[in-house]
């Protein structure tokens, strides 16, 4: 652990970074979220977009699905494109094509030699792995085609998205868990500071209703463990909740356009919002292979991150967190939250949101839901409720935000995301200019 506030690995990097669009297909109180308005009313009102699930065999009752919305209509695609694409694809399309539209920008202004296009996700196109087998086992390889190649395969959903929009920029994939769009962010943040790209389109997807990812889900381990809720009422789904019984899986897409305002000029008449952002990602994966590593890593990440913005958690509005649903997770945040007032000697007020509860747990997804909601409440300066928190649970030394918005004059939160395989990335953001519109 640190000592004194002193920072015992690497310290955090910082950039300043502008947003100059975003876009979301997301679940929502009517089937789907699919503009920045909506995602702002959800984020806002503390509002539960969790559905009825059924798959034969499956006790999983609820998730975070996208309904009602038509690729064909929404996208302006064929149906013929839209039955063969995958389905992260198509989320994924979505996602960017709002974001770029929020930017002003055309696909054709992405081919300047400084912009690339990178994908974050868990699972990509694996939704798709049992239809290859029964194609397969049913009539051959002659059956099966391409489709694997069109829609399984990591660089199936960045082609689909590229191909679809004329999109001819470089792209990048990038695999991991729950913090895998942060992580995406901070290998771009790179990318800006080496000088290889000054503009980035980053999409995080995520279809994680597929057979073989719920029935890990739902499996409960012999310590007691199990990711997913089996009950079939979305308020159970409670993060920082006396009671907990696991989060709920999902589906949807985010897309953001970040630019290097050091390097690139705002575009004519963009109010593209500019922020600094501090970033610091550990890993460590502990006890155990498939979950978080252990809390001083993270903890570690938290205090690196506020000393490279010269702040203390008393200067800071509110930390947006990985907290699901999950005592395990649960518990491991409260340790987070421990170490860091013990390492900083501190003993004031920290409040904490979470919109798990909203959309469902789901890894390409998440990090940047947390990282355009916390955009959204600094920039109207409330921070949203924790969904379907009702009774904070007593082991958290911090004050989750419970049932209304909660007014905040901060100009910074952190972002903190944690998943299986033990890595963590946090985000320390400060609002610098701008605005965003919702």
């Amino acid at each position: 652990m640190t000592q004194g506030g002193a920072v015992r690995f690497a310290p955090a990097r910082s950039a300043r970074v502008r947003l100059a669009g975003a876009g979301v297909v997301l679940p929502g109180p009517d089937g789907a979220c699919a503009d920045l308005k909506t995602f702002w009313e959800i984020v806002h009102g503390g509002l539960c977009c969790l559905s009825q699930y059924e798959y034969p065999g499956s006790p999983l009752r609820i998730a975070g699905l996208v309904s009602g919305w038509d690729p064909v209509r929404e996208l302006e695609i064929g149906e013929k494109f839209a039955s063969r694409a995958a389905r992260a694809s198509l989320l994924a399309l979505g996602a960017v094509r709002a974001a770029l539209a929020d930017a002003g920008l055309t696909p054709e202004e992405l081919d300047d030699g400084r912009t690339v296009l990178v994908s974050a996700s868990l699972q990509f196109a694996f939704a798709q792995a049992g239809q290859y087998f029964d194609k397969l086992a049913a009539g051959g390889p002659a059956n099966l085609g391409m489709d694997y190649w069109m829609t399984g395969t990591p660089p199936a959903v960045l082609g689909s998205v590229a191909t679809t929009l004329g999109i001819t920029c470089p792209t990048l994939n990038l695999a991991g868990s729950c913090n895998v769009p942060l992580r995406a962010l901070e290998v771009v943040l790179g990318m800006f500071r080496s000088g290889d790209a000054d503009r980035a389109v980053i999409v995080g997807v995520d279809t994680a209703v597929d057979p073989v990812y719920v029935a890990s889900a739902v499996y409960t381990s012999r310590q007691g463990y199990r990711a997913s809720s089996l009950s079939a009422d979305p308020a159970s789904i409670r993060p920082h909740d006396e009671l907990l019984d696991g989060n709920a899986t999902g589906e949807g897409a985010v897309a953001v356009v970040l630019e290097n305002p050091e390097t690139r000029g705002a575009k004519d008449g963009s109010s593209g919002t500019e922020w600094r952002l501090h970033t610091r990602t550990s890993r460590s994966n502990g006890p155990s292979v498939v979950a978080t590593g252990p809390p001083d890593r993270v903890a570690d990440d938290i205090v690196a991150v506020l000393a490279a913005a010269d702040r203390t958690p008393g200067r800071i509005a509110f930390v947006d967190d990985y907290a699901d649903g999950n005592r395990f997770v649960e518990d491991h945040f409260c340790a987070v939250v421990a170490q860091v007032r013990e390492t900083l000697d501190y003993a004031g007020p920290l409040t904490v949101t979470n919109q798990e509860a909203a959309f469902g747990h789901v890894a390409g997804t998440g990090g940047l839901v947390r990282l355009l909601g916390t955009l959204m409440m600094l920039e109207h300066g409330t921070v949203g409720p924790v969904v379907n928190c009702r009774e904070p649970y007593s082991a958290l030394a911090a004050d989750p935000v419970v049932g209304a918005p909660r007014a905040t004059d901060g100009d910074a939160a952190l972002v903190v995301a944690a998943g299986a395989g033990g890595d963590a990335t946090t985000v320390l953001v400060e609002r610098l200019s701008g605005g965003i519109d919702a």
